[in-house]
């Protein structure tokens, strides 16, 4: 049990280290492409409109790798008003309320899978190209939203891991007591 735990941990990490990397590039070269494409065309009076087209690219790239680390990170952007103004006093509910909604998220994720899936297949069957990059081939979005989604579905089965753990100790620990 000790060695799977260890390489689902190395796994973890290599897929963190894979994604901050791919924000991290995706976010520098939208900067850059971006840059570049308003200086050619407001300063130099020389639209390239194949950088403007290429950005859109990556930062819808870069969009999707984003959404798996903000899954990984817990971070995503959520209301909490009536969490808080239910369970601010009870952290055991709050604790349970928050379980539940993880289940529930795993539960749409995975209804996700297939209809993405399928895009990807035909993306791969069907390449389509940009038009205004006719070199691009722009299917590799459909193949970057379905491992969107499995890197999604990943991060949250690690955090519903570790709350299963958490249970498990504070289960333990109320019948040491």
């Amino acid at each position: 049990m000790n060695y799977i735990s260890f390489f689902v941990k190395k796994m973890l990490n290599i897929i963190a280290i894979i994604e901050d990397i791919a924000c991290r590039i995706g976010m520098w070269l939208c900067v850059i492409l971006v840059f570049f494409g308003v200086i050619n065309r407001y300063f130099l009076h020389f639209p390239i409109m194949w950088i403007d087209d290429l950005s859109v690219y990556i930062f819808i790239f870069y969009l999707f790798i984003s959404i798996a680390l903000t899954s990984r990170e817990d971070s995503h952007l959520r209301i909490n008003v009536f969490r808080n103004k239910i369970f601010k006093k009870n952290s055991k509910a709050d604790f349970i309320y928050g379980f539940f909604l993880r289940i529930i998220s795993i539960i749409i994720v995975i209804f996700f899978i297939p209809p993405t899936y399928n895009f990807m297949l035909r993306a791969i069957k069907y390449p389509e190209y940009g038009t205004l990059v006719p070199w691009f081939n722009t299917s590799w979005l459909m193949y970057a939203l379905f491992f969107m989604v499995i890197l999604l579905l990943i991060h949250m089965f690690e955090w519903l891991a570790k709350d299963v753990i958490l249970i498990r100790k504070l289960i333990l620990k109320g019948r040491k007591q």
